[in-house]
């Protein structure tokens, strides 16, 4: 079984695979993805813990891997994202926290030594 660090890489390299097929279509994510955590009423971070807690709740393995990494990458502390947990759990019960549980383990293994 791959740990998150190779997943995440995994996930990077079938990224730079389908942008080197849809150069377009990648290139304009990434834009729009920019331009959405963009600094605005919102704050970068602040938009990036409504990203996580939307993640969990869809229950997507690799986007909760994708999702906390660009929450580190912002400087996110694990307290703050047991508090967008809580609210995962609060609308979404027994599968909000066990998707929970993974968001919590994920974070732990990135930020590992």
């Amino acid at each position: 079984m791959m740990s998150k660090k190779e997943r995440l890489q995994k996930l990077d390299e079938n990224l730079n695979e389908i942008a080197s097929v849809a150069p377009d279509i990648m290139k304009n994510f990434k834009i729009f993805k920019e331009s959405v955590l963009k600094e605005g009423v919102l704050t970068s971070k602040e938009k990036i813990l409504a990203a996580l807690g939307i993640v969990i709740s869809k229950q997507c393995h690799d986007c909760i891997l994708n999702w906390v990494q660009t929450a580190i990458e912002e400087g996110i502390t694990f307290e703050e994202l047991v508090e967008v947990c809580g609210v995962t759990m609060l609308l979404n019960g027994g599968p909000g926290a066990a998707y929970s549980s993974l968001a919590v383990e994920t974070y732990k293994e990135l930020t590992e030594g």
